[in-house]
Protein backbone atom coordinates (compact mmCIF):
# COMPACT_ATOMS: atom_id res chain seq x y z
CA UNK A 1 0.00 0.00 0.00
CA UNK A 2 1.53 3.33 -1.05
CA UNK A 3 1.68 6.09 1.53
CA UNK A 4 -0.56 9.13 1.21
CA UNK A 5 1.01 10.85 4.16
CA UNK A 6 3.49 10.19 6.93
CA UNK A 7 4.58 11.65 10.23
CA UNK A 8 8.04 10.62 11.42
CA UNK A 9 8.93 11.22 15.08
CA UNK A 10 6.93 14.45 15.08
CA UNK A 11 6.93 16.77 18.08
CA UNK A 12 4.84 19.91 18.43
CA UNK A 13 5.27 22.26 21.38
CA UNK A 14 3.38 25.38 22.38
CA UNK A 15 5.78 27.13 24.71
CA UNK A 16 6.41 24.69 27.55
CA UNK A 17 3.45 22.49 26.64
CA UNK A 18 4.08 19.50 24.39
CA UNK A 19 0.90 18.75 22.44
CA UNK A 20 2.33 15.96 20.25
CA UNK A 21 5.37 13.94 21.29
CA UNK A 22 7.44 11.60 19.10
CA UNK A 23 4.55 10.46 16.90
CA UNK A 24 5.19 8.34 13.81
CA UNK A 25 2.16 7.49 11.69
CA UNK A 26 1.72 6.43 8.06
CA UNK A 27 -1.54 6.88 6.19
CA UNK A 28 -1.91 4.58 3.19
CA UNK A 29 -3.84 4.93 -0.03
CA UNK A 30 -7.32 3.48 0.09
CA UNK A 31 -7.72 3.21 3.86
CA UNK A 32 -9.71 4.88 6.61
CA UNK A 33 -7.74 5.35 9.82
CA UNK A 34 -9.47 6.38 13.02
CA UNK A 35 -7.70 8.63 15.52
CA UNK A 36 -9.22 8.20 18.97
CA UNK A 37 -8.23 9.81 22.24
CA UNK A 38 -9.56 11.77 25.20
CA UNK A 39 -10.05 15.53 25.14
CA UNK A 40 -6.74 17.36 25.12
CA UNK A 41 -4.80 14.37 23.79
CA UNK A 42 -3.41 16.31 20.81
CA UNK A 43 -5.64 14.92 18.06
CA UNK A 44 -6.49 18.30 16.51
CA UNK A 45 -2.84 19.34 16.58
CA UNK A 46 -1.83 16.11 14.83
CA UNK A 47 -4.39 16.69 12.07
CA UNK A 48 -3.18 20.27 11.58
CA UNK A 49 0.38 19.01 11.28
CA UNK A 50 -0.69 16.55 8.59
CA UNK A 51 -2.61 19.32 6.81
CA UNK A 52 0.42 21.61 6.78
CA UNK A 53 -1.30 24.24 8.94
CA UNK A 54 1.30 23.79 11.67
CA UNK A 55 5.01 23.15 11.45
CA UNK A 56 6.47 20.48 13.70
CA UNK A 57 8.87 21.52 16.43
CA UNK A 58 10.85 18.40 15.53
CA UNK A 59 10.44 15.49 13.13
CA UNK A 60 9.14 15.45 9.57
CA UNK A 61 5.76 15.51 7.83
CA UNK A 62 5.50 14.05 4.32
CA UNK A 63 2.54 14.30 1.95
CA UNK A 64 2.39 13.75 -1.84
CA UNK A 65 3.16 16.60 -4.19
CA UNK A 66 0.13 18.86 -4.55
CA UNK A 67 -2.05 18.39 -7.61
CA UNK A 68 -4.02 21.56 -7.11
CA UNK A 69 -6.03 22.79 -4.15
CA UNK A 70 -7.98 19.53 -3.82
CA UNK A 71 -5.00 17.24 -3.14
CA UNK A 72 -5.32 17.58 0.65
CA UNK A 73 -8.73 18.29 2.16
CA UNK A 74 -9.13 19.27 5.82
CA UNK A 75 -12.17 20.21 7.87
CA UNK A 76 -12.13 21.08 11.56
CA UNK A 77 -15.84 21.47 12.24
CA UNK A 78 -18.73 23.86 11.79
CA UNK A 79 -17.25 26.38 14.23
CA UNK A 80 -14.46 27.09 11.71
CA UNK A 81 -16.88 28.33 9.01
CA UNK A 82 -17.29 32.12 8.46
CA UNK A 83 -20.72 32.91 10.00
CA UNK A 84 -21.59 35.88 7.78
CA UNK A 85 -21.00 34.11 4.46
CA UNK A 86 -24.00 32.68 2.59
CA UNK A 87 -24.05 28.90 2.43
CA UNK A 88 -24.44 29.11 -1.36
CA UNK A 89 -21.33 31.26 -1.72
CA UNK A 90 -19.29 28.97 0.52
CA UNK A 91 -20.28 25.91 -1.49
CA UNK A 92 -19.59 27.73 -4.77
CA UNK A 93 -16.10 28.57 -3.53
CA UNK A 94 -15.37 24.84 -3.39
CA UNK A 95 -17.35 24.00 -6.56
CA UNK A 96 -19.97 22.11 -4.55
CA UNK A 97 -23.67 22.10 -5.51
CA UNK A 98 -25.93 24.26 -3.28
CA UNK A 99 -27.74 22.50 -0.44
CA UNK A 100 -31.50 22.52 -0.75
CA UNK A 101 -33.20 25.01 1.57
CA UNK A 102 -30.08 26.68 2.95
CA UNK A 103 -28.47 28.31 -0.11
CA UNK A 104 -29.44 31.92 0.61
CA UNK A 105 -28.97 31.82 4.39
CA UNK A 106 -25.81 32.89 6.19
CA UNK A 107 -23.81 30.03 7.67
CA UNK A 108 -24.18 31.54 11.13
CA UNK A 109 -27.99 31.41 10.84
CA UNK A 110 -28.04 27.65 10.22
CA UNK A 111 -28.35 24.99 12.88
CA UNK A 112 -25.15 23.38 14.12
CA UNK A 113 -25.81 20.14 12.27
CA UNK A 114 -26.65 21.92 9.02
CA UNK A 115 -23.46 24.00 9.20
CA UNK A 116 -21.50 20.81 9.77
CA UNK A 117 -23.13 19.16 6.74
CA UNK A 118 -22.46 22.19 4.51
CA UNK A 119 -18.84 22.29 5.61
CA UNK A 120 -18.39 18.60 4.91
CA UNK A 121 -20.07 18.88 1.50
CA UNK A 122 -17.63 21.63 0.55
CA UNK A 123 -14.68 19.61 1.80
CA UNK A 124 -15.59 16.31 0.16
CA UNK A 125 -16.49 17.54 -3.31
CA UNK A 126 -12.97 17.23 -4.79
CA UNK A 127 -12.82 14.77 -7.72
CA UNK A 128 -9.21 13.60 -7.21
CA UNK A 129 -8.64 12.95 -3.52
CA UNK A 130 -5.25 12.21 -2.05
CA UNK A 131 -5.48 12.95 1.65
CA UNK A 132 -8.66 13.61 3.66
CA UNK A 133 -8.32 14.92 7.22
CA UNK A 134 -11.46 15.35 9.32
CA UNK A 135 -11.67 16.49 12.94
CA UNK A 136 -14.83 15.22 14.71
CA UNK A 137 -16.84 15.09 11.45
CA UNK A 138 -19.94 13.33 12.86
CA UNK A 139 -20.52 15.95 15.57
CA UNK A 140 -23.96 17.54 15.28
CA UNK A 141 -25.13 15.37 12.37
CA UNK A 142 -28.54 13.70 12.42
CA UNK A 143 -28.84 9.99 11.52
CA UNK A 144 -29.37 10.63 7.79
CA UNK A 145 -26.39 12.98 7.58
CA UNK A 146 -24.26 10.57 9.61
CA UNK A 147 -25.03 7.79 7.14
CA UNK A 148 -24.28 10.12 4.23
CA UNK A 149 -20.87 10.97 5.73
CA UNK A 150 -19.96 7.32 6.30
CA UNK A 151 -20.90 6.53 2.70
CA UNK A 152 -18.81 9.46 1.44
CA UNK A 153 -15.73 8.38 3.39
CA UNK A 154 -16.03 4.87 2.00
CA UNK A 155 -16.38 6.34 -1.50
CA UNK A 156 -13.16 8.29 -1.04
CA UNK A 157 -11.42 5.17 0.25
CA UNK A 158 -12.49 3.32 -2.91
CA UNK A 159 -11.13 6.21 -4.98
CA UNK A 160 -7.71 5.70 -3.38
CA UNK A 161 -7.65 8.47 -0.79
CA UNK A 162 -6.00 8.15 2.57
CA UNK A 163 -8.60 9.18 5.16
CA UNK A 164 -7.71 10.15 8.73
CA UNK A 165 -10.66 10.79 11.05
CA UNK A 166 -10.45 12.07 14.59
CA UNK A 167 -13.63 11.29 16.53
CA UNK A 168 -15.23 10.51 19.86
CA UNK A 169 -18.13 8.83 18.06
CA UNK A 170 -16.68 5.35 18.21
CA UNK A 171 -19.94 3.72 17.11
CA UNK A 172 -19.81 5.66 13.81
CA UNK A 173 -16.12 4.91 13.27
CA UNK A 174 -16.52 1.22 14.08
CA UNK A 175 -18.52 0.48 10.95
CA UNK A 176 -16.05 1.90 8.43
CA UNK A 177 -12.48 1.98 9.81
CA UNK A 178 -9.67 -0.15 8.43
CA UNK A 179 -7.50 0.48 11.46
CA UNK A 180 -7.52 2.72 14.48
CA UNK A 181 -4.75 4.36 16.50
CA UNK A 182 -5.00 5.85 19.97
CA UNK A 183 -3.49 9.13 21.11
CA UNK A 184 -3.12 9.76 24.84
CA UNK A 185 -1.20 12.70 26.33
CA UNK A 186 0.25 13.52 22.92
CA UNK A 187 1.66 10.05 22.28
CA UNK A 188 0.44 7.01 20.40
CA UNK A 189 -0.50 4.49 23.08
CA UNK A 190 -1.39 0.84 23.14
CA UNK A 191 -1.67 -1.23 19.98
CA UNK A 192 -3.39 -0.07 16.81
CA UNK A 193 -6.60 -1.93 16.12
CA UNK A 194 -6.97 -3.45 12.66
CA UNK A 195 -10.45 -4.28 11.38
CA UNK A 196 -10.61 -7.98 10.47
CA UNK A 197 -13.51 -8.13 8.05
CA UNK A 198 -17.28 -7.91 8.44
CA UNK A 199 -18.75 -8.40 11.88
CA UNK A 200 -21.69 -7.13 13.89
CA UNK A 201 -21.55 -3.38 14.55
CA UNK A 202 -21.80 -3.93 18.29
CA UNK A 203 -18.78 -6.28 18.19
CA UNK A 204 -16.64 -3.75 16.32
CA UNK A 205 -17.73 -0.96 18.67
CA UNK A 206 -16.96 -3.06 21.74
CA UNK A 207 -13.53 -3.92 20.33
CA UNK A 208 -12.76 -0.23 19.78
CA UNK A 209 -13.83 0.72 23.29
CA UNK A 210 -11.76 -2.10 24.76
CA UNK A 211 -8.68 -1.06 22.76
CA UNK A 212 -9.17 2.56 23.84
CA UNK A 213 -9.33 1.51 27.49
CA UNK A 214 -6.10 -0.47 27.07
CA UNK A 215 -4.40 2.54 25.49
CA UNK A 216 -5.38 4.79 28.40
CA UNK A 217 -4.09 2.20 30.86
CA UNK A 218 -0.69 2.20 29.14
CA UNK A 219 -0.29 5.92 29.81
Amino acid sequence: MSARGELHRVVRRYGRHTAVSDVSLSLGAGEIVGLVGPNGAGKSTLLRLFAGLLRPTAGTVSVPAQRGFSAVRYFAGEHTLPPSVQAKRWLQLWAAPPSVGVATRALGALSRGTRQRVGLEATLVAPAPVLVLLDEPWEGLDPDASRWLSDELQRWRTAGAGVLVSTHRIHDLADIHDRCVFLVDGRLAGDELVATGPSADEDRTAALFAAFDRAKAVR
